[in-house]
Parts: C-alpha cells; structure tokens; sequence
C-alpha cells in the first residue's frame, strides 16, 4: 500500500495559486495587500479541511484493507466438521 503524504504547506500554496490565477483571469485591478493576506488564509484553512478528509479516506481505505485482508486469512483456515449425534438406544424395562 503507498502512503501518501499529503501536508497543509504543500495543499496551502496549490490552492493560494489557484485562485490567484483565476483572479488575475477575471481582470479585476491588481489585488491588494488586503486581497492577498485573505487570500492566504482562506487558502489555510481549506487546505487544513482537505487534509483532514483525506486523512479520514485513507484510514477508511486502510481499515477496508485490513477487513479483507482478516476475512482472507480466516477462509484459509480448517473448517471444522459436525459430527453426526449418536443414536440412542431404548431401553426396556
């Protein structure tokens, strides 16, 4: 299984250039000092929330893995076999 890491830093500067790109392709005036500090920390905390639901995925993921892997390890084992009961006799008195 790969592990992936995925930070806040990395998730943080993708999503800050993103959405400068597509305020520079509104042509809206040059932003601001104001614009720009919103901007990143707007960027923060959706990078924080991405990171926890992907956090949350890939445990579910794992936990799945794990769930499969148990019931394989358990279909590989020996089947135990019912034994027929024993017939009674009756007794006469």
């Amino acid at each position: 299984m790969e592990k992936k890491n995925n930070s806040k830093k990395a998730l943080r500067s993708l999503i800050n250039d993103a959405m400068q790109e597509v305020i520079i392709s509104l042509e809206l005036p040059k932003p601001s000092k104001k614009v720009k500090k919103l901007l990143n920390r707007n960027a923060k905390k959706i990078a924080s929330i991405y990171t926890d639901l992907l956090k949350r995925e890939d445990k579910k993921k794992r936990k799945t893995e794990k769930l499969i892997e148990d019931k394989g390890a358990t279909a590989n084992k020996k089947v135990k076999t019912i034994k027929a009961p024993k017939k009674q006799t009756l007794a006469t008195v």
